[in-house]
């Protein structure tokens, strides 16, 4: 589970079509204590830069249930 902390996005150029073919990259720079800084970018099919974005989280594993020893429906 993870909660957005705080979101920016900068855009570079805005001659572009969003009906055409776009990529979206991202990667997370750094993962820890909890916290991740992901960093994306979106390019055009040419290679144009559109925009850049930042994003920091906080990260949460999810709780999960400890299964019985004996057997998944807790029979012996």
């Amino acid at each position: 589970m993870a909660l957005t902390l705080d979101h920016s996005i900068w855009m570079h150029n805005d001659k572009f079509r969003v009906d055409d073919w776009l990529l979206y990259e991202n990667h997370s720079t750094i993962a820890s204590g909890a916290r991740t800084l992901i960093e994306g970018k979106l390019w055009t099919r040419d290679g144009r830069l559109v925009f850049s974005t930042a994003q920091e989280a906080l990260i949460r594993a999810p709780k999960t249930e400890k299964l019985p020893e004996n057997g998944t429906n807790g029979t012996k």
